[in-house]
C-alpha cells in the first residue's frame, strides 16, 4: 500500500517566505562608519604631504624636466593629445591598420589563386572589422563600405591611396 510521507511544514513554509520576502537594500549611510573613512583619509593626505615635503628637501622640483620653459598647452581634443602624448593609439585607427592588412593578404590571395575559399573569410573577417570600425569612428567621414570580391581593389585604393 501506498503510504503517505509526513510533511515537514516548517521547512517548506520556510523557503516560501525567504522566495516571496522582498530583499530591501540598506542605505549606503547605514553600512559606512563615517569616523574611520575620515582618519584613512586624513593618514592618506597626512602620508602625500610628507611625501611632496621630502621631495622639496630633497631638490626635486629644481630637477624636473623643463624647469623654467614656458608650457605647452595642447589645443583641439584634449583626449586626442593626451593619447597622443602617452603614444596610444584610439581603437578605430588600430582597426584600419587591421582592415588594411586584410584586404592586401585577400588581394594577394586573388592574385594567386582566384577561387581560393580563404578569400571569402578573410573578406568576411574585414566586413567584420568594417562594422566595428563604423561604430567606433568619430566621424562619418571615417566610415567605409563593405568589401567583395568585386570591389576590394577599387575600395582599396580609394581609402589607403594617397
Amino acid at each position: 500500500m501506498y503510504k503517505k510521507q509526513p510533511e515537514n511544514h516548517n521547512v517548506s513554509n520556510r523557503n516560501r517566505e525567504d522566495h516571496e520576502r522582498p530583499i530591501i537594500p540598506l542605505p549606503k549611510e547605514t553600512l559606512e562608519d563615517r569616523d574611520v573613512i575620515a582618519v584613512a583619509q586624513a593618514e592618506i593626505q597626512r602620508r602625500v604631504d610628507d611625501a611632496y615635503e621630502e621631495f622639496v628637501r630633497s631638490g626635486g622640483l629644481e630637477r624636473l624636466p623643463g624647469i623654467g620653459k614656458p608650457l605647452e598647452v595642447p589645443t583641439g581634443d584634449i583626449l586626442s593629445s593626451i593619447l597622443r602624448q602617452a603614444n596610444v593609439q584610439p581603437p578605430w585607427l588600430v582597426l584600419l591598420k587591421e582592415i588594411r592588412a586584410n584586404m592586401e593578404a585577400a588581394m594577394e590571395l586573388m592574385k594567386k589563386s582566384p577561387g581560393d575559399p580563404e578569400i571569402d573569410a578573410l573578406l568576411a573577417d574585414t566586413n567584420k572589422q568594417i562594422a566595428e570600425l563604423n561604430h567606433q569612428a568619430p566621424s562619418l567621414t571615417l566610415h567605409r563600405k563593405k568589401v567583395t570580391r568585386a570591389n576590394l581593389r577599387e575600395q582599396y585604393e580609394c581609402w589607403y591611396s594617397p
